[in-house]
């Protein structure tokens, strides 16, 4: 019964996580969408009110109201005054009389027309002999012209229910000036952006509903087997928004708490890890672009060589090679140079300044990049800094979209895979997986990058975003420079 208990009680909390992480990827889809929701909102008030307009018809009202008095018309005596049976006989006959076949023929022959272009209903005040009778008609001029002809044949008509009858008018009957169903056009625009409003909840809601991502580790379980080696958390800054060339660095005095801690935490598992297994090279792919996978390995870059580490990065990215411009670099030579011949020792790499860090990027993209990463040189080259260098990180292009990555890992000696909080499809990321499993690098683990702190399973709390800031791409003092003293000169 306990065991029970339990049971009902993880299925409540499992219940309670996945509400909760359909509202985060709602309010995520909507963060990215929120361009569509405008537009249908706007489609629909737009919309609405277009369709009222369209069908809308005019429509005025005449109306009058009065007391029945019940008498002899050959003594001319009525009396006025309330009586309950009167007043039931009213309520009764009064609707019964305006349907009948007899009181709109008489109506059409006072009108002297074939049809009545209008509707007449009647409305007795309960218990009394107090009568409202109204005409609706699309012309303002028939409405009034029908009920001063029904209030003047009524009588005669109703003569053998009620008898003799008169009316007393306490409100008389005016032409009416306008419409009484004239179109409200901030009403329309409410009730139709309210409209456009539900529709785009209802696509948010489909779509985090069957949005298949990998959002946290029980979703990755159904990807692979690897564990995960890090939750690299969300940083948010208004300086992002306004430096678009700067990026996320870990040497930065001002980045969060959070982000250093797990920035450290998985350089430590990844070093153990490679010299569990003898390694040095390792290479860093994802499996679509746009989920920092190069901020991650240049911070990764940084952190190896923070602590004493000969550290060679590689740009690995020809088609782009946008790496170099993360170290405050916008020229320099890369693989492609590297292939054509230039030697390590002749301005190839850069050593950062202050520490053992040194590059190999260029800025050039390269249109071709399989026959270069296929060079026998880079292979020769990799063996060369292996007796150099302590780490070597290679930084790739994403997996699922080109084969560099692939072509890179036979010369690696493990893998890091980074996966984007909610970005790739699932179907997606176990394709990069797979299109990677048969090459000599082994897998090392996988890092959730840019996970929400609400989601964090890690503990890091709060970490002051809103107060951080950066420096010149991010690196402060010292690291968007290099030396002019080059790897090789002076020790060859």
């Amino acid at each position: 019964m306990d065991e029970l208990k339990r049971n009902n009680a993880q299925n409540d909390d499992e219940m309670e996580i996945d509400l909760v992480l359909l509202v985060r990827t709602m309010w995520r889809s909507f963060l990215k969408l929120w361009w569509l929701v405008l537009i249908l909102i706007a489609a629909g008030a737009g919309g609405f009110l277009i369709f009222q307009s369209m069908r809308y018809e005019p429509m005025y009202e005449c109306s009058a109201t009065f007391t029945v008095a019940t008498g002899d018309s050959e003594s001319g005596s009525y009396s006025f005054y309330y009586d309950m049976n009167t007043a039931d006989q009213l309520s009764r006959t009064f609707p019964y009389i305006l349907e009948s076949n007899f009181f709109r023929s008489s109506l059409l022959e006072k009108l002297g027309t074939d049809t009545l272009n209008g509707t007449i209903t009647s409305e007795t005040i309960e218990e009394s002999n107090v009568v409202t009778m109204r005409v609706e008609s699309p012309s303002a001029q028939d409405a009034r012209a029908i009920l001063d002809a029904a209030l003047e044949i009524y009588p005669e008509t109703a003569r053998f229910v009620l008898g003799d009858i008169q009316f007393n008018y306490l409100d008389e009957p005016e032409t009416p000036a306008e419409p009484y169903n004239q179109i409200g056009t901030l009403r329309s625009l409410a009730l139709g952006g309210a409209g456009g409003a539900v529709i785009a909840l209802v696509i948010l809601g489909m779509s985090a509903l069957f949005r298949r991502t990998a959002r946290n580790s029980e979703e990755m379980k159904q990807i692979t087997s690897l564990r995960c080696l890090a939750a690299v958390p969300h940083v948010r800054s208004k300086a992002r928004k306004t430096h678009k060339n700067r990026i996320l660095s870990v040497m930065e005095k001002r980045v969060p708490y959070g982000y250093r801690e797990s920035i450290r935490a998985l350089q430590v598992r990844l070093e153990r890890a490679m010299k569990k297994n003898g390694g040095q090279i390792l290479l860093i792919t994802s499996t679509v672009s746009g989920e920092g996978k190069s901020t991650l390995a240049v911070n990764l870059a940084e952190m190896f060589a923070a602590k004493g580490s000969r550290v060679l990065f590689i740009d690995g990215d020809l088609r782009k090679q946008e790496d170099a411009r993360m170290f405050g670099s916008r020229k320099g030579m890369g693989l492609a140079e590297l292939v054509k011949g230039v030697r390590p020792g002749r301005g190839l790499l850069r050593k950062m300044k202050g520490k053992e860090l040194y590059l190999l990027g260029g800025s050039r993209p390269v249109k071709q990049p399989a026959p270069i990463l296929s060079s026998p040189k880079i292979e020769a080259f990799l063996g060369e800094m292996r007796k150099r260098m302590d780490y070597i990180i290679i930084d790739t292009p994403p997996c699922c979209m080109f084969q560099d990555a692939g072509i890179l890992a036979d010369q690696a000696d493990g893998i890091l895979y980074v996966v984007k909080y909610d970005e790739a499809p699932q179907r997606e990321i176990r394709t990069g997986f797979l299109s990677l499993s048969g090459k000599n690098a082994p897998f090392l683990g996988y890092v959730f990058n840019d996970y929400p702190e609400s989601a964090s399973e890690y503990g890091y709390g709060r970490y002051g975003y809103e107060n951080y800031g950066y420096r010149k791409y991010g690196y402060g003092h010292g690291y968007g420079e290099y030396s002019e003293k080059q790897m090789g000169e002076g020790t060859e």
